[in-house]
């Protein structure tokens, strides 16, 4: 059997938070919301994983995640993907927050933190057969899908608003391992791995 999986860092629902998605849903857009409870950043897109890989994937995320110690990951700002003149991807945006407790240190100072974990995972899970992506990495938490044309002129006064809005700073210590059911109303996901720093 297989799952469309992917390795990801669960994002807290904060008050802030729920103030955009709800200022996002009065725009009467046509949206497709991500459910605040599932709000996450997705560290490694997997595609379609057969259940019998799940203890290599987690072994092998292990090993990539051997350097990193717990951090303080900085939630903040807003845009859309790929643009705000053609919004299909609403999201926040997030990085390891440089001035908090257990905050994150590369090798590399000219490689963010978040991308040296997620280009360390990606290499480790090669040998298993996941492709690398082709796509810069970008670690962005998506608040909800777009479906239409309809009030976009409301919905990017809206990102606009809350561009520069810092909505969490929290502690990181551990990755997931989910699959995503894909229904009409949008992805449901599901944990299958914890994978702690």
């Amino acid at each position: 059997m297989t799952f469309r999986g992917f390795i990801s860092i669960d994002v807290e629902p904060t008050d802030k938070v729920h103030e955009f998605i709800d200022e996002l849903e009065r725009t009467r857009a046509p949206l497709n919301m991500v459910d605040p409870n599932q709000l996450h950043i997705t560290v490694k897109f997997l595609g379609d994983t057969e259940e019998e890989q799940v203890d290599q994937i987690v072994e092998k995320t292990e090993f990539a995640l051997e350097d990193f110690d717990p951090f303080s990951l900085k939630v903040s700002s807003t845009g859309a993907f790929p643009h705000l003149g053609y919004m299909k991807v609403v999201w926040m945006d997030s990085e390891a927050a440089p001035d908090a407790p257990h905050a994150g240190v590369t090798e590399d100072e000219d490689i963010p933190f978040l991308t040296d974990m997620a280009h360390r995972v990606e290499e480790e899970l090669v040998p298993l057969g996941f492709e690398r992506d082709d796509r810069e990495f970008s670690p962005h938490v998506t608040v909800a899908r777009v479906k239409g044309g309809k009030n976009k002129e409301r919905l990017r006064d809206v990102i606009e608003k809350y561009d520069g809005e810092q909505f969490a700073v929290f502690e990181v210590t551990e990755l997931k391992l989910k699959k995503s059911i894909l229904k009409k109303s949008g992805p449901e996901y599901h944990t299958l791995e914890k994978i702690p720093l």
